[in-house]
């Protein structure tokens, strides 16, 4: 899928949207994820400017950017954990699970490199949703691990799916390593 693409009047005419419509979604696209390289520009033999959408960009579209009934940033984590898991069994590499330990309330700012009132404000959230991730531990301010993965996954989505982002670009890096740059025909 990574070396897939297919021409943009193509994608345009399958999804059945407008000029405006595929030119706002490369353009949302790209402020959103700016390290994906998903689309490509090439010169025809006449001359003419060809712009071609690698099929992960499209499934990006349909999946991620045509859905308007849930929050986007849990449609983007969905997307990118349904990309690296594909990509995980392809490589036949096992799934990473990321590894939450608690820790202490005042060492949480540090962690997320958030403000103190910020961290706060999330800690007040999750105690709201689940009241035994916080204990006491020798008058400390312990969040259980499990707490901490709520924090990370579900408060602070914005910076856990920069993380997803950056793993699922090593996974196709390595994939290009292992495969060599392949090029396949467009479609």
């Amino acid at each position: 899928m990574e070396f897939k693409q297919l021409e943009k009047w193509r994608v345009q005419k399958e999804l059945k949207l407008s000029e405006k419509q595929i030119n706002k979604a490369i353009k949302v696209m790209i402020r959103r994820h700016p390290f994906e390289k998903w689309i490509n520009t090439k010169c025809s033999a006449n001359g003419e400017r060809i712009t071609y959408l690698k099929l992960e960009f499209v499934k990006w579209i349909e999946e991620v950017y045509l859905k308007k009934n849930k929050y986007y940033l849990d449609l983007e984590i969905a997307f990118f954990n349904k990309q690296i898991k594909r990509l995980e069994e392809e490589l036949k590499l096992p799934h990473r699970e990321t590894e939450y330990h608690e820790m202490p309330l005042y060492e949480l700012p540090a962690f997320f490199e958030k403000r103190r009132g910020a961290i706060n404000v999330a800690v007040s959230r999750l105690l709201k949703v689940h009241p035994e991730y916080r204990y006491y531990n020798d008058n400390t301010v312990m969040i259980t691990s499990e707490g901490i993965k709520w924090l990370n996954e579900k408060y602070f989505r914005q910076a856990y799916l920069e993380e997803l982002e950056i793993y699922k670009l090593e996974l196709q890096k390595y994939k290009r390593k292992i495969y060599g740059n392949v090029r396949e025909k467009t479609t």
